[in-house]
């Protein structure tokens, strides 16, 4: 019975490269152990990692040789790794959002301010001060999940309005907003308040923020720099 618990968590760990760095860094006394899953954090087994740096495969008080080839399930994997002793400021899920939602497609966005502007703009997400902030009021929702997901979004947005209010075509206004972004760099940043009903865009010493709350984290993504106008 243990033997088939070892053997398919082998084969999960083989079919799911992308978790090595993850459970190389949290497991790093590289110890395979079993244990009593005493505080149920799964249904019949799964993945945790001790404090002192093991990774065991855990199973319910009474589930014993139950789907034994669901330890290391992706998902219970990811479940374990989320809830690991760690001195890392963002979270696994905020981690993995970035990693997987964020960073592939940032590039294009970039490239559209560039096209509108005919600037290069830099932009910022400041994902770890986000967090920081987020948690405070949303800690044991999912809101790490959609970090990078949200960020990206909210840059989309600004894209989005500058062709809406026809920045692509207008020479005046490219202008203008240039003058009055003159570092080309966008931020993003969370305030304990803010107007508008998914947030607002300021301009500050030459940079562009789009700023939100967080009671308005999420909410009307795309309308976030509807206020543009008025900043020039």
């Amino acid at each position: 019975m243990i033997a088939n618990y070892v053997e398919e968590a082998i084969k999960e760990l083989e079919r799911n490269p992308k978790y090595h760095d993850e459970i190389n860094k949290l497991a790093s006394a590289h110890v395979l152990t079993m244990d009593v899953d005493e505080e149920e954090t799964f249904d019949a087994c799964g993945a945790k990692f001790t404090s002192d740096g093991k990774l065991a495969i855990v199973f319910g008080a009474n589930r014993l040789g139950s789907n034994t080839g669901d330890a290391f399930w992706h998902k219970n994997l990811e479940k374990g790794i989320s809830l690991a002793p760690t001195t890392d400021t963002l979270s696994f899920y905020a981690r993995k959002g970035i990693r997987e939602d964020y960073e592939p497609d940032i590039a294009d966005v970039q490239s559209d301010l560039k096209d509108i502007l005919h600037k290069d703009i830099t932009l910022h997400p400041h994902f770890e001060e986000v967090y920081e902030k987020l948690k405070q009021t949303k800690d044991g929702t999912d809101f790490d999940q959609y970090l990078g997901a949200f960020i990206l979004n909210y840059f989309r947005g600004l894209a989005s309005t500058l062709k809406w209010r026809k920045f692509d075509s207008d020479d005046m206004l490219q202008e203008a907003l240039n003058e009055a972004m003159e570092k080309g760099e966008v931020h993003f940043r969370i305030l304990d308040t803010v107007e508008g009903s998914s947030g607002e865009a300021a301009i500050e010493d030459g940079i562009l923020y789009l700023q939100t709350s967080p009671d308005k984290w999420g909410s009307n993504i795309d309308d976030i720099s509807n206020n543009i106008m008025d900043l020039l």
